[in-house]
């Protein structure tokens, strides 16, 4: 399942059901960020845990001695949501908790954790009733560290396998400070998104290219300014020889001059040769990362939109469906108002109707 997908149905369950969440991938896909951007979009609190730094005292809490009744009672750790820690303020009335890379915890702590997972409460303490629980896992295969989990731990879950997809990525690359270079390259090839390598082979100086290891690739080349020979080495410290080799190849070979949203919505008629040349070239990989980062930034105004048009106009009919198909699923409030002053859209709208239902 895509990112995207596996979004929604965290979404519904934390809306309609009373179960554990698990997502299931290979590292650097995007779990974490997935529950993140979950909670965001709901407007509720997250709290993530490292659980394998944590052990079962942990969870249970410090015990507090009645010595007038004659009972011990645990003080409920500050890090876990329960009802006490919302009444006092620490966290919001509804949120995710989401323990880490739960296959990596420890026997003893997982048995600590059975009625947390499974109740909502862990040694006389519950956790706040808007609050529901997820867990994240890498695979178990030969390439992690991780314990097997068993069938009594893993029934306590809706497990959610989830795998890199080059649109969901660029997607979040374009709210997280995208690089054109970066999108253009991964779009070309998307199977150097992700590659494993079995363990054996994968070291601290041999490396392979996951998701996360491009988003920091294109931190490195919006912030940073360095030689090319020295850029090459902190790119392949990121996503490993190879993958670096292949990157950098293909920038020395770009032979196409690729304009940004930003020159296109503001001066199209200095640039309309150069999406001429990438159309010619048969690039559509290239025009599908401009039309979305358009489609991003794009303001209501005369000249954006006039230029917009123009853009669009110099488009075939499949790029023209393509950019109308984007403006409605990523800017439904201001659709109307943006294809009342394009031209090119009516010629299309029956197609655009049609394809959309």
């Amino acid at each position: 399942m895509k990112i995207s997908d596996a979004k929604k149905c965290i979404r519904e369950l934390y809306l309609n059901a009373s179960c554990v969440t698990a997502l299931v991938s290979e590292r650097g896909v995007g779990k974490t960020s997935a529950y993140q951007q979950v909670a965001r979009e709901l407007g509720i609190d997250y709290m993530g845990l490292y659980a394998a730094a944590l052990e079962g005292p942990d969870f249970m809490g410090l015990p507090d001695k009645d010595r007038e009744k004659g009972l011990t009672r645990y003080l409920a750790p500050q890090f876990l949501p329960t009802v006490e820690a919302v009444r006092e303020g620490i966290f919001k009335h509804k949120g995710l908790l989401v323990l880490e890379e739960i296959n990596r915890v420890p026997s003893d702590t997982i048995s600590v954790l059975y009625p947390l997972l499974l109740e909502n409460r862990i040694n006389g303490h519950k956790l706040a009733e808007g609050w529901k629980i997820g867990v994240t896992m890498n695979p178990d295969t030969m390439n992690y560290a991780v314990n097997s989990l068993d069938d009594a731990m893993l029934d306590r879950f809706v497990t959610i396998e989830v795998n890199p997809n080059i649109d969901d990525y660029i997607e979040y690359s374009l709210d997280n400070g995208p690089n054109d270079l970066v999108l253009n390259y991964l779009s070309a090839i998307p199977d150097m998104l992700l590659a494993v390598k079995g363990r054996a082979d994968s070291t601290a100086g041999n490396k392979a290219p996951t998701p996360r290891g491009w988003t920091r690739v294109q931190e490195l080349l919006n912030n940073c300014r360095l030689e090319n020979r020295l850029m090459l080495e902190l790119v392949s410290g990121i996503i490993g020889p190879e993958a670096a080799a292949s990157f950098f190849g293909y920038m020395r070979n770009q032979d196409i001059a690729i304009p940004s949203a930003d020159k296109i919505l503001n001066d199209y008629p200095s640039v309309r040769a150069d999406i001429e040349g990438i159309l010619e070239k048969g690039r559509i990989d290239i025009l599908n990362v401009i039309i979305r980062r358009i489609v991003k930034v794009i303001a209501l105004d005369k000249v954006h939109l006039a230029n917009a048009d123009a853009f669009v106009k110099s488009l075939p009919d499949e790029l023209k469906i393509l950019f109308f198909k984007t403006l409605i699923v990523k800017r439904s409030e201001d659709f109307q108002t943006l294809t009342d002053e394009m031209t090119t859209f009516e010629p299309m709208a029956d197609k655009i109707i049609e394809l959309m239902k």
